[in-house]
């Protein structure tokens, strides 16, 4: 027969935080409230460069721990048939490697599924759910699986999957129970930056870290195409005028683009 504690718990499950207010900027509220901690989960090397290089570069310089978690190791990402994905993975992971050294975080985590074959299942989510409790982040960002007519299936099911591990698998311990067994405690981030978004909410001014950001792109050697600096920041330029051209008059090569995903806890 199994017996219920005698009394309630009282302590608090989150002590090193406070709430933040939903009306303030995210980031500063999260750095006057909370562990400086974020966690970025893509499907590809190179994802998170291209969505988010600014933002994590950003977090970086102002003393945030900052983790990348990569689903994929980027197997199918060329056009060489010589290439095997073996080899093409241990390039792209050292790609990731030194883009992650250039803008700061922490060496990424691979979780080796292959380029295409990413499922949003319960595998993946528990997955993730373990680097959650592992690292503890107030501040997630990953893909915005839930954009209508968004065709990569890595992209939409990373997206979902990181959405589902965070509320509410990773902050109740009945889920993956076998994390006990690592000292992982339940936990739920605050907030959710997701990028790729179709109706953006929020945006970061990335003015000081864009050639951080172009730096770390160049890392992915293989995907560049022989590209330059100048030829990036003025490919990035271009883009930005096309968007300015189709109706969107904010658009910058110095902002990024998030719709933000409050978690109250």
């Amino acid at each position: 027969m199994t017996t219920q504690p005698s009394t309630p718990r009282t302590a608090p499950r989150y002590p090193e935080a406070q709430n933040i207010d939903p009306k303030g900027d995210l980031l500063d509220e999260l750095e006057a409230k909370a562990p400086k901690r974020a966690l970025a989960v893509f499907a590809h090397p190179d994802d998170a460069e291209f969505t988010s290089g600014g933002l994590l570069a950003l977090l970086c310089s102002r003393g945030w721990d900052v983790n990348v978690v990569v689903t994929t190791s980027g197997n199918k990402g060329t056009k060489d048939p010589e290439v095997t994905p073996q080899y093409l993975a241990g390039i792209r992971e050292d790609e990731q490697r030194a883009a992650s050294a250039i803008l700061g975080t922490h060496e990424p985590v691979f979780l080796g599924f292959p380029d295409g074959y990413v499922h949003e299942d319960d595998e993946l989510r528990g997955l993730l759910v373990r680097q959650i409790r592992l690292h503890r982040p107030e501040l997630v960002i990953t893909w915005d699986g839930f954009r209508p007519g968004f065709n990569h299936r890595d992209h939409r099911n990373t997206g979902r999957a990181t959405y589902d591990a965070i509320f509410p698998a990773a902050d109740d311990h009945l889920y993956y129970v076998l994390d006990k067994e690592e000292g992982l405690e339940p936990f739920r981030p605050q907030a959710m930056l997701l990028a790729g978004t179709r109706d953006a909410d929020y945006h970061v001014d990335i003015t000081p870290v864009f050639r951080t950001k172009i730096k770390a792109i160049l890392a992915h050697v293989s995907q560049i195409h022989g590209r330059t600096e100048e030829d990036t920041v003025k490919m990035w330029e271009e883009r930005a005028q096309a968007a300015r051209e189709s109706g969107d008059e904010n658009a910058s090569p110095y902002r990024e683009s998030f719709t933000k995903v409050l978690l109250r806890r």
